[in-house]
């Protein structure tokens, strides 16, 4: 039993240094391209070495000199990390150093919170050849204001208790009973009307979905009596299916302000066309009395438990 139990310990032992002497170590990452070195210098009052505080707006300038040691750069490419593909390819001409490049990527700061960037070299065949294992961190202020996940609901008319305006200042909803003591700041109300043929694909549970101003005349909404309430002058777009823009591109106040440009911002209410029916996933552009832009994110159109009926809203705007 004893020699048994010694011939099966002695096939393992085998097994295993077999194993070992076939095991392959795997490339390291941190060690394949070691021939390609970057700096980054700070020349110039916007340029950024190595980690820099800016404000949304400013501009920033990446100075660098990107070395390779053994193979020819045919492309010096400068990626933002989180994007697949570089913001920048700049292809090396024939005649040119091949081993050595300097340049200057110039940018806005237009994305809230931390951006970082690298430099690296692309071989003749197009293939990676190293960044120097360094980069570039820019963080911006965002200036500006994301409330996410609240509640507008549809007006009732008996009780008057649900909070059926919204205030982008106070990033809260109000009621008929509490609204009037914040008049001044309420920028809209939400109501909705019936879709009488039952079929129109622009309904939301047979219903149409519309945002107004409290200063629309005339007020298409009139079941509450706002005739003593402060009427505050918020204008607005109608609604766009941009549920990716509003995630991805509304990233800091100055793109805020430059996609709201884009958009005819002058309505007290939202057209009440089918086609302009708040649905999940409309967004509204807004310049408030101030002159700050922001934008609406309609998210929802759902009841709670009571079934009582709110749209879920997301709302970015200017600080």
């Amino acid at each position: 039993m004893k020699i048994k139990r010694f011939k099966i310990a002695y096939v393992l032992v085998a097994l295993a240094l077999s194993f070992g002497a076939c095991k392959k170590e795997a490339p390291n990452i941190y060690n394949m391209f070691n021939d390609v070195s970057v700096s980054f210098k700070g020349d110039h009052p916007f340029s950024v070495v190595d980690y820099k505080q800016v404000n949304d707006g400013d501009s920033v300038y990446i100075d660098f000199t990107i070395n390779s040691a053994k193979d020819d750069m045919s492309a010096v490419c400068i990626r933002r990390e989180g994007q697949e593909t570089p913001v920048l390819q700049i292809p090396i001409p024939d005649g040119a150093d091949k081993r050595s490049y300097s340049g200057v990527y110039k940018l806005k700061a237009t994305r809230a919170g931390e951006n970082k960037y690298r430099v690296y070299a692309l071989n003749k065949q197009a293939q990676y050849i190293g960044d120097g294992y360094k980069f570039v961190v820019f963080n911006v202020t965002p200036g500006f204001t994301l409330i996410a996940n609240r509640r507008v609901y549809l007006p009732d008319t008996t009780a008057k208790v649900q909070p059926c305006y919204y205030s982008v200042k106070l990033g809260q909803s109000f009621s008929y009973q509490n609204g009037k003591d914040v008049s001044a700041d309420i920028d809209f109300g939400v109501y909705r009307t019936q879709d009488l043929t039952g079929t129109n694909s622009n309904a939301t549970g047979g219903y149409f979905y519309h945002l107004y101003s409290l200063s629309a005349n005339p007020l298409f909404f009139d079941i509450n009596d706002i005739s003593t309430w402060t009427k505050r002058t918020t204008l607005f777009s109608n609604q766009l299916s941009e549920t990716n823009v509003f995630n991805n591109n509304l990233t800091s106040s100055s793109a805020i302000e430059t996609t709201a440009l884009t958009k005819t911002i002058n309505l007290t209410e939202t057209a009440r066309a089918p086609g302009n029916a708040i649905r999940p996933g409309s967004v509204v552009y807004f310049k408030t009395p101030e002159g700050k832009y922001g934008a609406i994110h309609f998210k929802q159109i759902t009841a709670d438990l009571q079934g009582k009926v709110f749209c879920s809203i997301n709302v970015k705007v200017q600080n």
